[in-house]
């Protein structure tokens, strides 16, 4: 682990973290650290980050507490197993999802966090995909596919 992602995760050991909608009317209590970073340039991510990618954290689900209404879709990855991404019916912007491939954790966009301190990915899945003018660090391995 590097000395960047390192500090980020201890700055915030033992602290609560809050995902949250733009109205708040949807917000998710983190009490963990994250198992995964990573970012996604996927075609269908770009479509539902309305970006050029997404940018989401994996946490146990016992260590998250989800308040509000949600909505959510489910599509088939190209693994062939779903994904199930919520939004906020109010203000349409998506908190989080869950994987069939993932049981038992569940995944939050990184950006509705609010923490300009969130560590750095891990990984770009879907590189391939990414916008020719999008550059990663060094470090940042770029997976072509998932």
């Amino acid at each position: 682990m590097d000395a960047d992602r390192e500090s980020a995760l201890t700055s915030h050991a033992g602290k609560e973290r809050i995902a949250s909608c733009g109205c708040g009317g949807l917000k998710a209590a983190i009490s963990g650290e994250p198992s995964d970073i990573y970012v996604c340039s996927c075609e269908v991510c770009q479509q539902r980050s309305g970006g050029a990618f997404t940018y989401a954290a994996i946490f146990p689900e016992a260590d998250v507490t989800v308040t509000g209404e949600s909505r959510s879709w489910r599509r088939k990855a190209q693994s062939g197993r779903w994904i199930e991404n919520s939004f906020c019916p109010t203000c349409g912007i998506a908190v989080f999802f869950r994987s069939q491939g993932l049981p038992g954790m569940i995944g939050i966009a990184v950006g509705c966090l609010s923490d300009r301190d969130f560590p750095k990915p891990n990984r770009v899945f879907w590189a391939s995909r990414r916008h020719r003018w999008l550059e990663w660090p060094a470090d940042i391995p770029l997976i072509d596919t998932q």
